[in-house]
Formats: structure tokens, C-alpha cells, sequence
């Protein structure tokens, strides 16, 4: 399964991590999560990592990474953040990556396990500045025991985010690396080196795992065909859509149609 981008609306969220497995992404602002109850298997730029209760994990923006094998009895806080919500530790997001993106819970200082505590009892809709004030602690807690490795900085200037707003906008359009690269201002060996170093596909992976995510949510229309479908996602003719679905979920354009579309029906109202 390839890399898919998240665009959030929303781009703060204090809460409840998820208590469901979610695909490899990426997203343009940070994120940690703490776990409390359960186990889960967090994927973070390609390394496998097993959580227990009281393991805090770092995303840092366009870090591709998923959540699988989560057990039932799952349990957390989940903040999802600009970078630039505490000024003081923006440049450590933009120009540094952790040599290893887990604090255990031994690790971890009563400060730290406190503000987690409060940031999950909290509800971030009505206590907005007391849920970024124990976002800095929990932050302060957290950043400055991880050990890090300057990195080349693909979103300087923006160019990072610039690049997954342009692909995610125009990806069911006629594109190629070329005509993006020439879009975006940069060489096309620039452009194919951020999918290869940042997200670890080539281009046209990540456009294809776009277009198919894409189609997935048009086949809830029963209004639409298969033909339709394959239009709207950028594929020029049935077999190469056929070909590309196959290759990203496992079974054929018709198969899922179908098999979504008695799920649906078979739903209650």
C-alpha cells in the first residue's frame, strides 16, 4: 500500500488517538501520541515500533507512518499540531529529525505524565488555552529527551507542503513528474528525489494511490459507473485503471464496487 496524503482541515486536534488500524499518511503538521491502555504497532518513516501503556510516540510533519495491530482495549491522547503553535520549538520540527521517534514510559517525567493526563480529561473545544499550555509542557517533556540528526529540510520556504497541495490537487489531472516539477519551479530530479527520500515511492506511486483512494470514495455513488469512475480518476482507458486498483488494494475495480455497494445496501437506515 502506498503513502496517501492526509489534508486536515482541522489543524489543531487535542483527544482520543484512534482506536482503529490507519493506512501509511502523511501530514503537514506534527503529531505525538500517548499511549494509556493496549497495544499498538506504530510504522514511522519505514521502522516498526511496538507501544505499551505510558510510550509516547513523535511524528514530525511529512513523516509517512500508520497504526496496525491495535489491540481492543486501546487507549490514548492524540495531538495533532502546527509546528508554529509554541514558537520555541518550530526550528527543532523544520530542521532536525529524532534518531529514534519513542519515549518508554520509564523515560518519561511525573510533569510529562501529568500534562497527559490533564490534555486527556480536557475537552480542547471549550479549554483551547489551557489544552496548549500543557500541549508546551507535555512538548518540553518530550522533545528535549529525544536525540536528533540535521536532515535536509524539504518544506524551508514551504516547498515541502507546496509540493503535497499541488499533487493532491491536480493528481487526477494529466500530470507527469515533468509538468509538476515545472509547476512547482523546481528540476524534476529535485521533485523525484522528495518522493523517494521523504515518502520512499516514486511519483508515480504516490499519484496512483491518490487516484485510487480517490476512486474508493466514488464508488459509494451508485449513480456513478465503473467507466465514470475511471474518468474522474485520471486513467485513460479501463485496463490501466483495472491494473493500478488491483495492484494498490488486492482486488479488482468491480470486485470492491460490488462488494461495497451490498454493504451498503445491507446497512440499516
Amino acid at each position: 500500500m502506498s503513502t496517501f496524503y492526509e489534508s486536515r482541515e482541522e489543524k489543531l486536534f487535542i483527544g482520543e488517538m484512534t482506536h482503529y488500524p490507519f493506512p501509511l499518511h502523511v501530514h503537514e503538521v506534527a503529531e505525538i501520541i500517548v499511549l494509556l491502555s493496549g497495544r499498538v504497532r506504530v510504522a514511522i518513516d519505514g521502522i516498526d515500533y511496538r507501544l505499551s501503556p505510558g510510550d509516547i510516540a513523535v511524528i514530525f510533519p511529512l513523516t509517512p507512518h500508520s497504526y496496525e495491530e491495535v489491540s481492543g482495549d486501546i487507549g490514548g491522547l492524540a495531538a495533532i499540531f502546527p509546528t508554529d503553535i509554541i514558537p520555541e520549538y518550530s526550528g527543532t520540527f523544520h530542521g532536525l529529525a529524532p534518531e529514534t521517534p519513542i519515549l518508554r514510559a520509564a523515560e518519561i517525567s511525573p510533569d510529562t505524565r501529568q500534562a497527559v493526563l490533564r490534555l486527556h480529561e480536557l475537552n480542547m473545544e471549550e479549554n483551547l488555552p489551557l489544552c496548549i499550555a500543557y500541549l508546551h509542557v507535555l512538548l518540553a517533556g518530550t522533545l528535549h529527551r529525544l536525540s536528533y540528526h540535521p536532515v535536509y529540510d524539504y518544506s524551508d520556504r514551504g516547498l515541502g507542503h507546496r509540493i503535497m497541495h499541488y499533487i493532491s490537487e491536480h493528481a487526477c489531472e494529466e500530470i507527469t513528474l515533468e509538468s509538476a516539477a515545472h509547476a512547482l519551479g523546481i528540476s524534476a530530479s529535485h521533485l523525484s528525489h522528495f518522493f523517494a527520500e521523504k515518502l520512499h515511492v516514486s511519483f508515480r506511486q504516490y499519484i496512483n494511490s491518490i487516484r485510487i483512494a480517490r476512486a474508493r470514495l466514488l464508488m459509494r455513488d451508485p449513480g456513478l459507473t465503473l467507466t465514470a469512475v475511471c474518468d474522474a480518476c485520471g486513467y485513460s482507458n479501463m485496463r490501466t485503471f483495472r491494473r493500478a486498483f488491483e495492484k494498490e488494494t488486492g482486488c479488482l475495480p468491480s470486485e470492491h464496487m460490488q462488494a461495497l455497494r451490498r454493504r451498503i445496501l445491507s446497512s440499516p437506515e
